[in-house]
């Protein structure tokens, strides 16, 4: 029986359009975008970048072209380049958490601009020391353009984690040859050297014996990290520092085998950077 006044009122809200819906949830949505947006600019997104991307994805049914186009916005990759400083920043402080301790852009440039101040003084009072300050200086600096130079692509990225090596603040981390020649072995290639490879790298560096290593005769710390940087394990370690870093997971060796031909010969890790925070494992809208 019906009764008069207790059929359910309909209740319409005109601003209030029903949202998109193609399975996946928005909060699974708003989970991907923001872990992209921490992973390549360092933050998460504004609300209003966050509503706007999210519509960008339904639109293209979050399928990986769409994705990819992500990835091309937040890395300046596209002819938009608003986010492009803030990603170069987020890449130059991921490589100091990996080399330098997480050391920042601007100490590094106050250390520089210290050492050429001695260099100055050095050089006013009529000294040699003013030397060693300049190619101190010099090291740094071209640490702190290692990004920029990256991008224009006058450096390739073997050449940039050298530089992350090779700097003041890593000699300070590392003290003596001995632990420099360690580090170098563990934040490039994620291992340390074998007893061989220590002794030949180890008779360079610190009492600047010819040696071997590689194939490669190495005769300074300067030989060392060039061969260390242009040995073939060195893309298998750049590989796996971002791949896993990006899904948190060790990787396989299948997926080694096809991530290191994404990077190419050069290493450059940028296709694999889209390849990666485009998937489906890494979006897990599954």
């Amino acid at each position: 029986m019906l009764f008069p006044g207790c059929q359910p009122e309909d209740i319409r809200f005109e601003d209030n359009p029903v949202p998109i819906y193609e399975g996946v949830p928005t909060v699974v949505v708003d989970a991907y975008l923001t872990r992209a947006y921490i992973d390549l600019i360092g933050r998460e997104p504004l609300p209003q970048e966050l509503e706007e991307e999210r519509a960008a994805l339904r639109a293209g049914d979050l399928e990986s072209e769409a994705r990819e186009a992500l990835v091309d916005r937040l890395t300046g990759s596209a002819s938009d380049t608003t986010y492009l400083a803030a990603h170069d920043r987020k890449v130059f402080d991921d490589l100091t958490g990996r080399f330098l301790d997480g050391a920042s852009r601007e100490s590094l440039i106050l250390e520089m601009e210290f050492q050429r101040f001695l260099a100055t003084q050095d050089s006013l009072a009529g000294g040699t020391a003013y030397l060693l300050f300049n190619f101190q200086a010099d090291r740094l600096e071209r640490t702190v353009l290692s990004i920029q130079e990256f991008r224009a692509g006058t450096i390739d990225w073997r050449e940039v984690n050298r530089r992350f090596c090779d700097n003041s603040f890593y000699d300070e981390i590392n003290m003596n040859s001995f632990n420099f020649v360690n580090a170098a072995f563990d934040d490039l290639y994620g291992r340390y050297p074998t007893e061989a490879e220590f002794e030949q790298a180890y008779a360079a560096v610190e009492f600047g014996a010819p040696s071997l290593l590689f194939g490669e005769v190495i005769e300074d710390r300067f030989d060392f990290l060039d061969a260390m940087v242009g040995d073939p394990e060195f893309e298998e370690g750049a590989v796996r520092w971002l791949a896993e870093k990006l899904l948190v997971r060790p990787i396989t060796g299948a997926e080694m085998v096809a991530w290191r031909a994404a990077t190419g010969p050069d290493v450059d890790i940028r296709p694999l950077l889209k390849l990666l925070i485009s998937s489906d494992e890494y979006a897990d809208f599954e």
